[in-house]
């Protein structure tokens, strides 16, 4: 393999949602530049994309302060292999697409190899952290950023920041929805369930919505309680959560166990057909508005990992469509969770109720206050500042 040190760039990612978007800024910088070689830490979306892979997200998809002490010898052994690589080929750039808990350490390995890197998602350090940004002026030559209310945040405090769309719009956009594909029986009113991405959350966030469902199906007897699973996620993991079978799935894209109906994948496409949703706190939420499906919000962590961040974070809101809003939109259930109240709020918003169609009015607004576009604004907008610098893409 020969050594490319003006064409090569590393673009970074640590969990499914960060994949997705970087695969799409891949697409976006490929158009710009047929030259541009990729490599990186990926998932299924960035090897779809053609990104080389150095590491693997799944060797650092983790969220929770015990759960990441817990890995942090893994997480630095990934972290010495990605500068490894970089010593070897001296990128052109770095993108680092969210994870801000591991890509600050390596931007600041980054910088100093005088390596421009860039953030695509910026930390909310609006919400925790402030005194970290200092450290985004100091190893990031920008910031490109997702969501609108952060731009006056990030200039004010000097951050080169750029606000360039919702890819989670974009993503819903695209959808195009086969229900005949979803094998649904008409009539039937359909509950979403997302309980996150990541294993620890599916460990404590589960039980609660299997309590949530059996207090839904008291109340609709006729409902169907759908889970998309995330990419990658192993379902013989899963079903132990629930002391579910794990050879329930066979072959299939689509199985029933445990009163749930399980897909693999299709969660935008759920959210879609969904009349309500029950979803773990998280862009997910977001996603859930634009498809324009009512739904409640709850969210579990580590006691002492929600302790901490408790003295952390500053917000009146976790729920993305709130802090859009700047309003409780989405009622949020948040540690302790009453599976009744969770239920009854899931069977009101899936019926023509005025709750219902209050929410879905914010849902409207919340679209209205988003700009499509965000991977080709990133990437016209990354290559404009390497311009600026003096390099040739």
């Amino acid at each position: 393999m020969s050594l490319k040190t003006n064409k090569s760039y590393l673009i970074s990612a640590g969990e499914l949602s960060g994949d997705l978007l970087a695969a799409d800024l891949v697409h976006a910088l490929r158009s710009l530049s047929q030259e541009l070689e990729p490599y990186g830490v990926v998932g299924e979306a960035m090897q779809r994309a053609a990104v080389s892979p150095i590491a693997y997200t799944s060797e650092l998809s983790v969220m929770g302060l015990v759960e990441v002490a817990r890995k942090v010898t893994e997480i630095r052994m990934v972290e010495q292999r990605i500068l490894a690589w970089v010593d070897r080929f001296n990128p052109a750039f770095a993108v680092l697409v969210d994870f801000p808990g591991f890509h600050f350490r390596l931007a600041e390995q980054l910088h100093l190899r005088k390596i421009p890197v860039y953030q695509y998602v910026a930390p909310k350090v609006w919400a925790w952290g402030q005194s970290r940004v200092e450290l985004l002026r100091q190893h990031f030559a920008g910031v490109m950023g997702v969501l609108p209310f952060e731009e006056e945040f990030f200039l004010r405090h000097g951050v080169n920041y750029v606000y360039v769309g919702s890819p989670h719009l974009d993503r819903m956009n695209k959808i195009s929805l086969d229900q005949s594909s979803l094998r649904f029986t008409p009539g039937r009113k359909i509950y979403a369930f997302l309980p996150g991405s990541r294993m620890n959350e599916l460990k404590l966030i589960l039980p609660i919505m299997d309590r949530i469902r059996r207090e839904i199906l008291r109340k609709d007897p006729e409902a169907l309680c759908v889970i998309p699973l995330a990419s990658g996620m192993d379902w013989t993991d899963v079903a132990p959560i629930l002391d579910l079978d794990p050879g329930a799935k066979k072959s299939e894209s689509r199985w029933e166990s445990g009163g749930f109906v399980w897909f693999d994948g299709w969660s935008l496409e759920l959210l879609k057909v969904a009349h309500s949703a029950v979803v773990a706190s998280g862009t997910a939420t977001l996603e859930c508005a634009l498809a324009g499906t009512p739904m409640s919000v709850v969210y579990v962590m580590n006691d002492l990992s929600y302790s901490v961040a408790s003295r952390l974070v500053d917000l009146r809101w976790f729920s993305l469509v709130n802090l859009l809003m700047n309003e409780e939109v989405v009622k949020e259930h948040i540690q302790t969770i009453d599976h009744h109240a969770v239920a009854e709020e899931a069977v009101i918003l899936a019926n023509d109720t005025l709750p219902r169609r209050q929410m879905l009015n914010k849902f409207d607004l919340l679209a209205s206050r988003l700009q499509p576009g965000a991977a080709e604004h990133a990437a016209s907008w990354l290559a404009r500042d390497l311009r600026a610098r003096g390099m040739k893409l």
